[in-house]
């Protein structure tokens, strides 16, 4: 399944930023939709998410799957409508495919490999759709993608209900004896590092950035960064990796007004994305749609300086510097120092 929501997770996420930097932010009423549209796709994530905590346990494979689907469909009619609809249909895919995503990663006991590998996507198709829109591909190519799209969705939901719906495995710190033991304060310092993980996602850029090659690079880094840091912590610990990653991006963003530090560092501090999720499942493991709402609402509250103006300044690198710093010093507040 985690292979299905991660494609979709690409192109739906490209179809949002295509309709909404293609059709909507083009109006008069920019700011507005601009943050309806951010409000409903992440805020909304965590009412949703529990209200399938209560659902999913009798159908662990289908109730999300039908969630998904739901989204991409409920995207789709957005695209033509109004970003509120469009915002939701992503956070209904979103809660969906991340809880499904969860599941299998318990049940085959891949200890947050499947996370990264499913929320790496969703920056290569916001890049994606932003580009199509800013050079003005023709819409049709993006029904294309809607075919695609439905298709998937099919494919998806035909695999979850060949399934058995057993129960899945409680995520368990245990499962893993390389992963740290949680303190209580845990769930706040995780809101906390996505937090500034998202404002200075948002606010912090680099000169290099701004040609072809520097912005595909960039995402790149970001995308295999994700997807490496669910990876490398199932492998070698959660400790062990974000004290590496977010210690040397401190030091690469020193340098990152130079295109190969900016891109290394952009690779080590989105590391840790995957492994904030993680730790909240282990720490709520029977609440893994409130988990992922939780830290999505951490997305939207980084948003929101952005969004009144209050960025920082274009030459990020200092800045980028210290919230590495800052986030390494959060999750050490909420993991003990010794392993299980």
């Amino acid at each position: 399944m985690t292979r299905w929501y991660s494609l979709l997770h690409l192109m739906v996420d490209g179809v949002c930023a295509f309709a909404m930097f293609g059709s909507f932010l083009t109006s008069q009423n920019q700011p507005m939709d601009f943050l309806l549209y951010n409000f409903c796709a992440f805020a909304l994530q965590m009412p949703l998410g529990v209200l399938l905590d209560c659902k999913a346990p009798k159908a662990k494979n289908t109730v999300p799957c039908l969630v998904a689907v739901l989204g991409v469909l409920c995207t789709l009619l957005g695209t033509i409508t109004h970003p509120v609809v469009l915002g939701t249909g992503n956070a209904l895919f979103h809660i969906g495919g991340g809880v499904g995503t969860i599941y299998e990663d318990n049940e085959q006991h891949w200890c947050g490999k499947g996370l990264g590998i499913f929320v790496a996507p969703g920056a290569l198709g916001l890049y994606l759709g932003t580009l199509a829109a800013k050079n003005g591909i023709a819409k049709y190519c993006l029904w294309a993608v809607c075919i695609l799209m439905l298709a998937c969705c099919a494919a998806a939901f035909k695999q979850a209900k060949s399934k058995p719906h057993t129960a899945a495995a409680q995520t368990s710190i245990a499962d893993n004896p390389q992963q740290p033991k949680i303190a209580g304060i845990l769930p706040l310092c995780c809101l906390l590092v996505v937090l500034l993980r998202s404002y200075l996602g948002m606010t912090v850029t680099f000169s290099w950035k701004t040609s072809m090659l520097g912005g595909l690079a960039a995402v790149l880094a970001v995308v295999l960064g994700k997807a490496a840091g669910g990876v490398l912590a199932a492998r070698y610990g959660i400790v062990k990796v974000s004290t590496i990653s977010l210690l040397m991006a401190a030091i690469v963003y020193l340098g990152a007004h130079l295109m190969p530090f900016g891109v290394a560092a952009l690779f080590l501090f989105n590391m840790t994305m995957p492994i904030t999720l993680y730790l909240m499942i282990c720490q709520f493991p029977n609440m893994p749609g409130f988990s992922f709402g939780f830290l999505t609402f951490g997305l939207f509250l980084g948003f929101l300086p952005a969004c009144f103006g209050l960025s920082a300044r274009s030459d990020g690198h200092v800045a980028a510097c210290v919230g590495s710093v800052l986030s390494l010093i959060i999750l050490y507040a909420g993991i003990h120092r010794w392993r299980a």
